[in-house]
């Protein structure tokens, strides 16, 4: 996820905390966003036509699949390109459980004082590390413990990444995780990637060096190639994930749109 991309998703999370009907409640949110992902989030809206009703259905997909996985037992959780996320903080969390969030440091240096006056309800570590270089030196520094259960969480981050970079994400959570961890990730299908509203970020993409958008639709062969069996996939609209608030899809794998997906080591 691009530092630019994560005002935006915190200002998303603002204006759904909002809502008499809200999916969740993040109280940071607003002043995590600022002006910057107001800004962001009304030109992105301006650009494919209206509010973007997918975002707060991902991140309370996401929200559920970690609750659930604490409540099965597992005490580590990974979250792979943090951005401003607030869940240690927001989700009701047993105080036994080891948060580590990994992003460049650039994030935390916005992060960390908005949160500083509060206390997150679990172990919460931030792990200032490039996920395109070594992050597992300083992930294990920070006291992630090798070969326990574990939840690693991959919102928003696919996208940003190339083929070969999420693979090795993959292989190198399976090798660190002990049988039974799980692997939460949204995955976007490639139908859209080439469109007109596409171009201005992709050349955004090719003038800072940054890899373009990516997009697969077959993300269980995506997470098998990484070491990981697919347990679940779903999309958004598709009954588990959706809260009424999406044009309904059958579950499942269809080709060319975004899947979620989780997968057991």
């Amino acid at each position: 996820m691009t530092v630019g991309s994560a005002f935006w998703i915190a200002a998303a999370r603002a204006r759904e905390s909002e809502r008499e009907d809200r999916l969740f409640h993040d109280p940071f949110a607003k002043e995590l966003a600022g002006e910057r992902g107001f800004t962001t989030m009304a030109a992105s809206e301006r650009a494919t036509g209206g509010e973007n009703a997918y975002l707060p259905v991902r991140v309370r997909w996401f929200d559920d699949v970690t609750l659930a996985a604490v409540a099965d037992g597992t005490r580590q959780v990974v979250l792979l390109g943090a951005g401003l996320d607030t869940r240690p903080y927001r989700l009701d969390l047993p105080a036994d459980v080891h948060w580590y969030e990994v992003d460049r440091a650039e994030v935390f240096t916005t992060k960390e004082p908005v949160l500083a006056r509060a206390t997150p309800r679990c172990h919460r570590r931030p792990v200032a590390a490039d996920l395109g270089t070594d992050w597992t030196t300083p992930l294990l520094d920070a006291g992630f413990r090798p070969g326990e259960r574990t939840l690693w969480i991959a919102e928003g981050l696919f996208f940003y990444l190339t083929e070969k970079q999420i693979r090795t994400l993959y292989e190198t959570a399976a090798e660190l995780s002990a049988p039974g961890s799980l692997f939460a990730a949204d995955v976007t299908g490639t139908t859209g990637l080439d469109s007109p509203a596409m171009q201005p970020y992709r050349q955004w993409c090719a003038a800072h060096d940054v890899p373009p958008p990516f997009g697969c639709d077959d993300p269980p062969a995506l997470a098998e190639a990484g070491g990981w069996t697919v347990e679940h996939l779903t999309a958004p609209g598709a009954a588990d994930a959706n809260h009424g608030r999406l044009r309904p899809q059958p579950g499942g794998l269809v080709p060319g749109r975004i899947h979620f997906v989780t997968a057991k080591s």
